[in-house]
């Protein structure tokens, strides 16, 4: 009895912010989404200037960067369906 009560819970937002929560939400997702692909972009950049430039350090930064924007990448996708998952698609 109290099982099934739990189980259809539904998560809103108070009455009157549901338009600030997705402004908020939106320009959130939006901005780690720049950072990861500017990331992404610096890193390359690095990559490519250590190799022309025989800077093996800058071009070990660059691989190293480039591995954490997918990574980052990976976690941003697994992150946002685990909490897509938790608040529910409507009800």
């Amino acid at each position: 009895m109290y099982v099934e009560a739990i189980t259809n819970v539904c998560a809103q937002a108070p009455g009157g912010v549901q338009q600030y929560a997705d402004l908020l939400l939106g320009w959130v997702k939006w901005g780690v989404a720049v950072l990861i692909i500017a990331g992404g972009f610096l890193s390359v950049g690095a990559v490519i200037m250590g190799r022309v430039a025989t800077m093996s350090r800058a071009a070990q930064m660059g691989a190293s960067g480039l591995l954490w924007s997918v990574l980052a990448a990976v976690a941003y996708v697994t992150i946002y369906g685990i909490l897509w998952a938790i608040v529910g698609k409507g009800c």
